[in-house]
């Protein structure tokens, strides 16, 4: 039964709306009966494997069994499969079972032409459309502005719930997802501390060692991502069960994500300075709250080479968790009296901050890893939080005014030889750029494919996300992978998000709150022909603090997929460059005149040859891989009758 759903009275004395009780706290479902835990299966779905995994069960075939597959994929790689939590604290698949398995039963009878619509993780409806148009579109935790502060209340009364970024997208594949972007931001952070005087006053151990907090879903690329950049990692978790997870993750095979558990500091520091004298790197996760770690290296003077965080920290109720107590003692806390929880998590980010300021002071290379950290430690009284940058202006923004950003795939054959074949062909069309075909060298050696669908994730720009695109499609068309792949992208972009602690902070125009900019990707997406378009609120930072899209595109072996691709994939990454163009960066408009792009009131340009582009795709894939792709439709209408 609901709670406080007894009458109760406004100050003048008229009966609250259901709006007003739910704003007040006083209307609540139970967790369990908003997650209908009744229906909830004994045994996480299966993905299909072998013969039974290379053939579509729905009625529209590939475009609608890839979304399928993709949402138990999410289960798969999630935290807490058996509460549809996938990561970062409360981030969800759906909204509850009823609602989990009700999409996937629309999905199978959805038709070619129709489109089904979900609200925050529950079927809302479906419609006609037409075979171009997404046969799914996806919104999560949009609350309109003034009542934000009030998500958790409505959260608690069934209303909606939090999608993070690629949970409720459904393109979540774990730790390989963000490993990439882990190891290019580590590397830059590395590279910007040894240019600063501060760098030449640290010791022979300090410019070994990078400390953070979280070992997370996405925090726990950490360690092994410090570790291939040549350094050693002290993170820590206060959860056990995080680091034991990491600890055995890969470690079959010789590459675990985590080298060494120790339950204490002190343990902690005298392991690495023992690899700092062997000049090895490792990483190292330690049992212990963010803060009593830097308290640690301040009262013994050890200033980190580089310094961050990756807790939970976008959300003080339901991810970060507070110093003095267990994760145990913690949870409790949590259930039996949520206000005092909030209250010792905000002194705890206060005084957590403090200390990375202070640490920062000494000569640290100190950033806000995008969960939105500091803007909770303002808010607990901390005036300076913001006195060191966030990563995305700090290292990141330059890739995304080239319109780069994280391209991710997943081999819909549940085969991990499919995504060993896309590694050599990208490495085929990416020959000319070392970086890029260094990180697939890097991750075959050091990343396993974890417990979903094999993936592989890389930075790529405009026109080469589109090349790649249409060439895995055709590599399905002519056998060379056994089934298609869904090819998405984190809403960690350049394009399609506002976020002014995160992806928008500083920018040059000040437009860094302007939501308009996420839903023009999302409706140039969804024009394009993706498969799934999605709309979230808050993802990474936390409600109120962000908008973002995201995008599924489904590489089916087809001549119309060629075609979706193309417009997908290319307007995906165009949407970061005019994002930036438009705000005034040079090397953003300097790549718009390269390729040919309209930027209204900035570039002359009136037209786009879109011919032209798709020819020299054309002409690319084929001079590189040898591949033929399909030349470009002139009557698209009449493949689609």
């Amino acid at each position: 039964m609901a709670e406080g759903v007894a009458s109760s009275t406004t100050p003048e004395g008229k009966p609250k709306s259901m709006f007003e009780k739910i704003i007040d706290g006083e209307y609540k479902i139970p967790f369990e009966e908003r997650l209908r835990l009744d229906l909830k299966p004994d045994e996480i779905p299966p993905l299909p494997k072998g013969e039974e995994a290379l053939k579509p069960s729905t009625v529209a075939g590939w475009q609608t069994e890839a979304i399928i597959r993709a949402m138990i994929n999410n289960l798969h790689n999630g935290s807490d499969w058996e509460t549809l939590f996938i990561y970062g604290g409360s981030g969800r698949v759906a909204r509850n079972w009823k609602a989990f398995f009700e999409t996937i039963e629309l999905l199978k009878t959805l038709k070619p032409n129709e489109t089904l619509f979900l609200q925050s993780g529950v079927p809302y409806g479906k419609t006609i459309t037409h075979p171009w148009a997404p046969r799914i579109v996806v919104t999560n935790s949009i609350i309109v502005p003034e009542w934000a502060k009030y998500f958790n209340n409505m959260v608690e009364a069934g209303l909606t719930v939090y999608g993070q970024m690629t949970a409720g997208s459904f393109c979540f594949i774990g730790l390989q997802g963000i490993i990439q972007g882990t190891y290019e931001t580590i590397a830059a952070a590395i590279k910007n501390a040894e240019k600063s005087p501060a760098y030449q006053k640290l010791s022979d151990f300090e410019k070994q060692i990078i400390v953070s907090a979280g070992l997370g879903l996405m925090s726990g690329a950490q360690p092994l991502a410090i570790k291939m950049n040549g350094k050693i990692a002290i993170i820590a978790e206060v959860n056990p069960k995080q680091i034991d997870r990491l600890y055995n993750l890969g470690r079959d095979r010789g590459t675990p994500y985590l080298d060494i558990k120790v339950d204490s500091v002190e343990e902690a520091i005298r392991i690495a300075k023992e690899y700092a004298e062997k000049k090895e790197a490792v990483s190292i996760g330690v049992l212990a709250n963010a803060v009593d770690l830097l308290q640690y290296l301040v009262d013994n003077n050890i200033t980190p080479h580089v310094l961050t965080d990756q807790t939970s920290a976008h959300d003080m109720l339901n991810g970060y968790v507070p110093a003095g107590m267990t994760y145990e003692e913690a949870i409790k806390l949590r259930e039996e009296n949520p206000k005092e929880y909030e209250k010792k998590a905000y002194e705890t980010v206060k005084r957590h901050v403090e200390l990375m300021l202070e640490l920062q002071k000494r000569g640290a290379e100190t950033f806000d890893y995008g969960n939105n950290i500091r803007g909770q430690a303002l808010k607990a009284g901390v005036k300076n939080a913001f006195d060191f940058e966030g990563f995305v202006p700090k290292y990141i923004r330059p890739l995304f005014m080239e319109g780069k950003g994280p391209f991710r795939w997943a081999a819909l054959s549940n085969d991990p030889q499919d995504i060993l074949v896309t590694d050599e062909y990208a490495k085929k069309l990416f020959y000319d750029d070392p970086q890029l075909v260094n990180w697939i060298d890097l991750a075959e050696k050091y990343i396993p494919f974890e417990k979903g669908l094999p993936a592989r994730v890389f930075w790529a720009g405009f026109f080469g996300r589109a090349a790649f695109g249409m060439l895995m499609n055709k590599l399905v068309a002519e056998g060379k992978l056994k089934a298609p792949v869904f090819i998405a992208r984190d809403h960690l972009d350049g394009g399609s998000v506002a976020s002014p602690f995160r992806e928008t902070e500083g920018m040059k125009d000040g437009s860094d709150a302007i939501g308009d900019y996420p839903v023009l990707n999302l409706l140039g997406n969804a024009l394009g022909g993706a498969t799934l378009v999605a709309y979230h609120g808050g993802g990474g930072v936390g409600v109120g603090y962000s908008l973002h899209a995201g995008q599924i595109v489904v590489a089916d072996g087809t001549r119309i997929a060629q075609e979706k691709l193309f417009r997908v994939l290319l307007w995906d990454p165009m949407s970061a460059i005019l994002r930036h163009a438009a705000a005034g960066y040079e090397k953003a408009i300097n790549i718009a005149k390269e390729y040919g792009l309209v930027v209204p009131g900035i570039l002359e340009n009136k037209e786009i040859d879109y011919k032209g582009l798709y020819n020299k795709i054309i002409e690319t894939v084929k001079e590189r891989t040898g591949i033929d792709l399909w030349p470009p439709m002139e009557k698209i209408e009449l493949a689609l009758l």
